[in-house]
């Protein structure tokens, strides 16, 4: 079987591939990472030139296999430059931002065609009510597809620290569900 390596500048990359294949993941990833969609899509948007400069520029030593694990990583460090600038300018108008936000609705981070409203509600809820920390793994594991080592690599954390936030999370998932059951 043949490895990915990144390709040679003579090779042309298939883009529009890679992002309908891994495109919906990322883009969920950076939903549950930042605080509104705009901010979502913008934070893909940077990750993804990074990538690409990083790939066609010749600085990424990895191979095609490892590009998703880099955008996620990118993603996630974006967010986090971006969550701080914006805490910066909240702090200087906290009136004003509280205002808006009572008037906002959530940006929803679970959405497709197929999806049942009332449980795409209920679940980003639910989502909503965990600890940033917890539900950011939930994202990761369920709908990312990551394996538990694959997001300690990516969040920087240990793989027990991981799985005990996936542990704690289902809990509290679970209590959620007992105390208001889904009615269909």
């Amino acid at each position: 079987m043949k490895e990915m390596n990144s390709p040679t500048p003579t090779e042309r990359i298939d883009w529009s591939a890679w992002l309908a294949e891994y495109g919906p993941q990322l883009l969920l990833y950076a939903r549950q990472q930042c605080r509104s969609e705009a901010d979502a899509e913008d934070v893909l948007q940077e990750a993804l030139v990074q990538l690409v400069h990083a790939v066609e520029g010749g600085s990424f030593s990895g191979t095609q296999d490892q590009w998703r694990a880099y955008a996620y990583t990118a993603i996630r460090h974006l967010a986090m430059d971006r969550g701080r600038r914006e805490q910066v300018r909240r702090n200087y108008a906290v009136a004003q931002q509280e205002h808006l936000r009572e008037g906002e609705e959530e940006t929803p981070w679970l959405s497709s065609a197929a999806d049942d409203e009332y449980l795409r509600g209920r679940m980003e809820s639910m989502l909503r009510k965990l600890a940033p920390e917890f539900a950011e793994v939930v994202v990761l594991h369920i709908w990312g597809e990551h394996t538990f080592q694959q997001i300690a690599d990516l969040t920087g954390n240990k793989l027990s620290t991981i799985t005990s936030r996936y542990r704690y999370a289902l809990q509290a998932l679970r209590k959620e569900l007992e105390a208001n059951p889904i009615e269909r």
